[in-house]
């Protein structure tokens, strides 16, 4: 498994709250090819974590990831500062 780490300064956490409820409300959530799940972690900076079985539908995502970023005006998504991939190592419960 591989989690793709984007990290973004800025922003407007509730806007970006809404339209991702609606968009999953109206069946209208796209997601990447490939992409098992996600996760946003909201502090100083948002991190969007998504997971995926393989290094390359990682890659293969990122035209669309970028495609997701113009949708999304800056306003609300921030500023994108890294990406960052990783393979997990660990994923469980204790």
């Amino acid at each position: 498994m591989y989690a793709r780490i984007a990290t973004f300064e800025g922003g407007d956490a509730e806007r970006l709250q809404r339209m991702t409820e609606e968009q999953r409300e109206s069946g209208e959530m796209n997601a990447p090819s490939g992409m098992k799940r996600a996760m946003v972690l909201q502090g100083d900076r948002r991190l969007f974590i998504t997971f995926f079985a393989s290094r390359a539908p990682v890659e293969a995502a990122e035209q669309e990831f970028d495609k997701m970023g113009d949708e999304i005006p800056e306003e609300v998504r921030g500023r994108r500062v890294s990406v960052d991939v990783y393979e997990v190592v660990y994923d469980g419960e204790i």
